[in-house]
């Protein structure tokens, strides 16, 4: 779903080939819990990880502890915020169109997209809500837990019973090549 999202993206498409696929592999796991958050029904962490299977997956270090307590936090947090489809885009683009992504081979136009995403996002908000006025600034720390987890732990929670030892960041590569856009 993430891979498709961002194959449609017209301005994602206005960046080279190379540039696009480092943004998709350096951002997969923030627009992945991005799309669970949007787009699950309300559930507990601690439900998924009640199995032995997952258990067995995962590290038992108090980092991972630590990170799968932070994706549970997000998943309130995120609730609570109850960002529309429009704010969810915007964050997506924010996530996405990281200038910091090392490898870039032009990060003009990405700091752009992310300060025009930001932008659309903090106008988007004030017109949309103008009684909160700190929903804007709600959903843009959102971003900094997101990018705290560790992508290993995603894959092993998420992933790695459906695709093995295959570097999630190898298989986005793949999707992403073969992917078409459906968008209209």
């Amino acid at each position: 779903m993430a891979v498709r999202w961002v194959r449609c993206l017209a301005p994602f498409q206005t960046l080279s080939k190379r540039d696009q696929l480092l943004l998709l592999q350096e951002s997969w796991k923030e627009l992945f819990l991005l799309h669970l958050a949007q787009w699950s029904v309300p559930w507990d962490l601690a439900t998924l990880l009640t199995c032995q299977q997952a258990r067995d997956r995962l590290p038992t270090d108090l980092h991972t502890a630590a990170e799968i307590k932070t994706i549970q936090e997000i998943m309130c947090r995120f609730r609570q915020i109850s960002p529309d489809g429009s704010e969810c885009g915007c964050m997506k683009a924010i996530v996405l169109f990281t200038p910091e992504t090392p490898g870039l081979c032009d990060v003009q136009p990405v700091e752009m997209l992310q300060d025009q995403a930001q932008c659309i996002l903090g106008d988007y908000v004030r017109a949309r809500y103008p009684r909160q006025p700190t929903r804007f600034g709600r959903l843009l720390l959102l971003v900094p837990s997101l990018r705290a987890i560790r992508p290993i732990t995603v894959e092993l929670l998420f992933f790695r019973e459906t695709v093995g030892d295959i570097p999630l960041t190898q298989l986005l590569g793949d999707m992403y090549c073969m992917e078409k856009c459906t968008a209209p």
